[in-house]
């Protein structure tokens, strides 16, 4: 009998790229890649991720709300099976699968606020930390979305996705410049 289509997906999704961390980053890294092609194909899996859930992503505002609703779903299906007692306590997800989980979502993020904000994807030093983060720089502001993906991933519901894009347009709307493109 072959798995669910769902199930399939989470199982590959489990088996990318183990190697690269989603912001602690060498320096080496840095230099090498070029961070805005990266994070926007992660943001293209992304999408294609969720064509297999029967969800289409467009990279608008409104299609947040949709990364929301699947990123529950797909963290419950990961920690507890497709046919999880949402009842029982879950198991944290291994940092790896968080990882990637926050790297491809992350790119989805940041390419949203991208899209509607303009702004350059960068690695740089993290503000309250000692490690190098990939950063979105709009008109001054700094976005850290695969950060903020993988606290969604670690504290769960209470911090909401899309609560935190309300934040982040509604600061750059309001900052001198903060045109919509």
């Amino acid at each position: 009998m072959s798995s669910p289509p769902r199930l399939r997906a989470v199982k590959r999704w489990k088996k990318k790229s183990r190697n690269t961390r989603c912001y602690n980053v060498t320096m080496e890294q840095e230099q090498t890649q070029d961070i805005g092609a990266m994070m926007q194909s992660y943001a293209e899996d992304a999408v294609r991720m969720a064509r297999e859930f029967r969800v289409e992503l467009d990279y608008s505002e409104q299609s947040l709300e949709q990364v929301e609703r699947l990123l529950e779903q797909l963290l419950d299906e990961l920690q507890n099976g497709p046919a999880a007692n949402t009842s029982q306590p879950s198991e944290p997800l291994p940092n790896q699968q968080v990882d990637e989980m926050s790297r491809i979502w992350g790119g989805y993020l940041g390419e949203v606020v991208r899209r509607r904000f303009g702004g350059e994807w960068t690695i740089e030093k993290y503000p309250t930390g000692d490690f190098l983060i990939v950063t979105l720089n709009v008109n001054g502001a700094k976005v850290f979305p695969a950060m903020k993906i993988h606290k969604r991933l670690t504290n769960g519901a209470a911090d909401n996705l899309l609560a935190f894009y309300q934040n982040v347009r509604a600061r750059l709307e309001a900052k001198p410049g903060g045109k919509v493109q």
